[in-house]
């Protein structure tokens, strides 16, 4: 035996067991949760969570389709709650980013303090070069959830430009909500800009995920659920396709063995003139025209019996057109 078939066989043993498809479960929803952050990263990732989701508890034992269907927005509900913390967990991360352009005209762009509550004063600075325009270092606020524009600020410069000095403003927000900031200015004529942020902060993470969970449970309905229902799909129509097979198979032996004789009768034969293979109930050749068998006895030709098989053969013929045996010259 094979290490394949061998392995084969022990997990179909093991599949046999009550915890097998627990473990197979468990182990779907850990390789989906490690996946599920490269979701907008990696084109296929959605349809590799998805075949995850559904072989692995379908290969343990799971395989009834209304449990699968049931198992497929259980997957979905469940990868959605550790893609929201690590929502949360990268806006955390966010106080300490410093924004820049790519080429740094515009570096270390920040606000401060980064959490707040509605009426707080929050200042928002960024260092320029001295190729930056004064006047036109600006920064954008936006809602982070909805992408709203919510206003936008001409900084205000340190002092003289003679050199990298630094832009601020301060603010004030009234709405309870997530905000994200980027600056932006212009360089010899030209615009450019810096990345976006978020900040200021007014909600507490617990609102923070209240407000984005559902947001991440229809994303991944629509990335993750419709690939693994539709797999649900394919392999109901793959299975309804093979039972059916098999069912066409089983009802074509049952009548070779009720007409045995009639299925015989489909044997094919030689063509004594040319040698193609010709069905046994057919008079005539359909390569050369040669006629046979009953036709036979409105010849005028010469004929003898078949010492083989005992059927009548013209005399020309160098085989038997029944049995194909050659004869002698």
């Amino acid at each position: 035996m094979s290490s394949q078939e061998d392995f084969k066989e022990r997990f179909m043993k093991f599949r046999e067991k009550k915890y097998a498809m627990p473990i197979g479960l468990v182990l779907a929803i850990i390789l989906g949760i490690i996946l599920t952050p490269f979701l907008g990263v990696i084109c296929f990732a959605p349809l590799l969570v998805a075949l995850i989701g559904f072989y692995i508890p379908y290969y343990f034992g799971l395989k009834d389709r209304r449990k699968l269907a049931v198992w497929g927005l259980a997957f979905v509900l469940i990868l959605s709650i550790p893609f929201t913390l690590s929502v949360i967990s990268q806006i955390d991360a966010s106080e300490n980013n410093m924004l820049h352009t790519p080429d740094n005209e515009l570096y270390n762009g920040t606000v401060t303090p980064f959490r707040g509550s509605p009426g707080d004063t929050h200042e928002f600075s960024i260092m320029g070069t001295s190729e930056v325009v004064n006047n036109s270092v600006k920064v954008i606020i936006t809602n982070a959830l909805n992408g709203q524009k919510v206003n936008e600020f001409t900084m205000i410069a340190s002092g003289e430009m003679s050199g990298d000095q630094e832009f601020t403003y301060r603010a004030e927000f009234d709405d309870n909500a997530l905000y994200s900031y980027q600056f932006t200015a212009t360089v010899d004529g030209k615009p450019i800009e810096t990345g976006r942020n978020l900040g200021p902060v007014y909600n507490s993470n617990t609102d923070i995920f209240i407000a984005y969970w559902p947001t991440v449970i229809f994303a991944l309905l629509i990335q993750v659920g419709l690939l693994f229902y539709f797999l649900l799909a394919f392999n109901w129509y793959s299975e309804r396709s093979r039972a059916r097979m098999e069912d066409m198979i089983k009802q074509r032996q049952l009548s070779q063995d009720a007409f045995p004789d009639k299925i015989d009768a489909g044997e094919e034969l030689t063509c004594s003139k040319c040698g193609a293979n010709v069905s046994e109930d057919t008079s005539r050749c359909s390569q050369c025209g040669e006629r046979f068998g009953d036709e036979l006895s409105h010849l005028d030709e010469n004929e003898f019996e078949c010492s083989e098989c005992g059927a009548t053969v013209v005399g020309d013929a160098k085989r038997c057109w029944k049995c194909g045996v050659e004869f002698e010259e």
